[in-house]
């Protein structure tokens, strides 16, 4: 989604996984990250690309990592510069902290195109795996093969209000409502942004 910086975050601490020395069974829930849910990506009416299940899937169950390139605060304000004079329209970034950001602008898998919808049915966790953190997609509820897959981003934008077209019963109308840094300089850039983070705020995505 083009202006919109998603941000990740569940209000919830980080979670830990059990160490690959753990003697649990293959139907153990505390070792996610192991199995990708099989999806797909799609083309979408209103919203670009998106994301459907192509198995039934089971709530609290992982569906796939969101995979990136980990940056600081520096060079995450360096790359949406960059992004902004050059007239990028989608970037895919998720803030995971101060410092800790994940870019699947360059390097990601198919997690970055899930979109963003006020009634979702996923959700992003933190896990600490081995000592590094990771973050997962995970369902919030039961979803059905063939259902799109998608959650709330919880982002800030940087400029004008920008019209949400997730068809939800409950959907708020426009992305975020907060604009904090880069509001002004950043104020050209358009509407929807996919797959993680808020700068500067508290755990988020983008597409």
């Amino acid at each position: 989604m083009p202006g919109l910086h998603a941000h990740l975050s569940e209000h919830r601490g980080q979670s830990i996984s059990c160490s690959k020395d753990c003697q649990c069974s293959d139907l153990c829930t505390n070792r996610p990250f192991r199995k990708d849910k099989k999806i797909k990506v799609v083309k979408t009416h209103f919203c670009g690309w998106g994301v459907v299940a192509m198995e039934n899937i089971s709530k609290g169950d992982f569906i796939i990592e969101y995979i990136g390139e980990v940056i600081d605060d520096a060079q995450c304000e360096k790359r949406l510069w960059d992004m902004k004079y050059r007239g990028d329209q989608n970037f895919y970034m998720c803030e995971i902290g101060k410092d800790f950001t994940i870019d699947a602008t360059f390097k990601g898998n198919v997690s970055r195109f899930l979109n963003h919808s006020c009634d979702p049915n996923c959700k992003l966790e933190k896990w600490n795996v081995e000592g590094e953190t990771r973050v997962g997609v995970f369902a919030s509820r039961s979803i059905a093969a063939g259902e799109p897959l998608i959650y709330d981003y919880r982002f800030e934008h940087f400029g004008p209000m920008v019209k949400c077209n997730c068809g939800a019963s409950n959907c708020q109308g426009y992305f975020g409502s907060k604009k904090k840094m880069y509001k002004d300089t950043l104020s050209s850039w358009g509407c929807k942004r996919r797959r993680t983070v808020q700068i500067r705020s508290s755990f988020a995505t983008t597409k």
